[in-house]
């Protein structure tokens, strides 16, 4: 506790707000800074009692002697100050009960003020319940059992109703229903319908009919990307057994394939004869 002269004395508590925690004992009040500020506002206590120099002096004191964080409590005392002397200012200077709409300054600016501190408090005060409810651990509420169980005893009941017709709540069921999106069909993996020996041996028959066959004429109108994919890999499987020779001059061209030569064979090590069946598990690709 740090006192100011004689009867002004100024204390710190450990509550959030500055407002709230600088605590102000005068001769005619006793409490927080915010609440001093507010009951002159409302005319409960004269403001040309309050010696706000004695106020400014004791509460620089008190704060010089205060530990930690010094900003927030003086920024929320200079606020409250200006507000005071804004108010004691206006009171000191005599005024004629002249009618504020003929008056020729316009409104009269203790009255604006005084509005707007109010419309501020209103808000303050609602945005500091909503922090107290998100703060809470549950943003559930319940009705306690307490006021629950006394209405009733009371009997109280709701008023009196007609009674819902089923084709609402029916109706109202079929459009949930409309509004809820289908559900997203489940990947699908498709069994292959051809094997690697079946189109190899379409490959063969087309090489025998003609020295060189062109892989996009031999698929030409075919649509299943399955037989198109299986049969490209029948090539490769063809071309690794050195049965078939393919040749692409350039990207994204066409894909010209021939059979393999006796001697082409030979120098790289293949036998002559007809090859073993093509392993379906393609495992010689890995």
């Amino acid at each position: 506790m740090t006192a100011g002269p004689e009867a002004v004395t100024i204390r710190f508590t450990d509550d959030r707000r500055p407002e709230a925690a600088t605590l102000v004992r005068l001769e005619q009040f006793d409490g927080p800074l915010g609440l001093l500020l507010a009951l002159i506002e409302q005319r409960q206590l004269d403001i040309l009692t309050v010696r706000l120099g004695e106020l400014a002096g004791a509460y620089l004191e008190a704060l010089a002697a205060l530990p930690g964080e010094r900003l927030p409590h003086l920024s929320a005392f200079v606020a409250v100050a200006a507000q005071l002397i804004l108010i004691k200012s206006r009171a000191l200077l005599p005024q004629e009960p002249v009618p504020p709409a003929a008056s020729p300054e316009g409104p009269d600016p203790e009255l604006e003020l005084r509005r707007r501190l109010v419309v501020y408090r209103a808000f303050r005060d609602a945005g500091r319940q909503l922090e107290a409810r998100l703060e809470e651990p549950s943003p559930l509420f319940h009705r306690e059992a307490g006021p629950a169980l006394a209405a009733g005893l009371a009997g109280a009941r709701p008023a009196p109703q007609p009674p819902l017709d089923p084709a609402v709540l029916v109706e109202a069921l079929a459009r949930a229903i409309v509004l809820v999106p289908p559900p997203a069909a489940a990947p699908e993996i498709l069994a292959r319908t051809v094997t690697l020996a079946e189109r190899a041996e379409a490959i063969r028959a087309a090489l025998r009919r003609a020295s060189t066959v062109v892989l996009q004429e031999l698929l030409a109108g075919t649509t299943d990307r399955v037989v198109v994919t299986v049969t490209f890999l029948a090539l490769l499987e063809l071309v690794k057994r050195r049965e078939v020779v393919a040749e692409q001059a350039q990207p994204w061209g066409p894909i010209r394939c021939r059979r393999t030569s006796a001697a082409e064979r030979a120098a790289a090590g293949f036998p002559v004869g007809p090859a073993g069946p093509i392993d379906e598990t393609l495992e010689d690709f890995a």
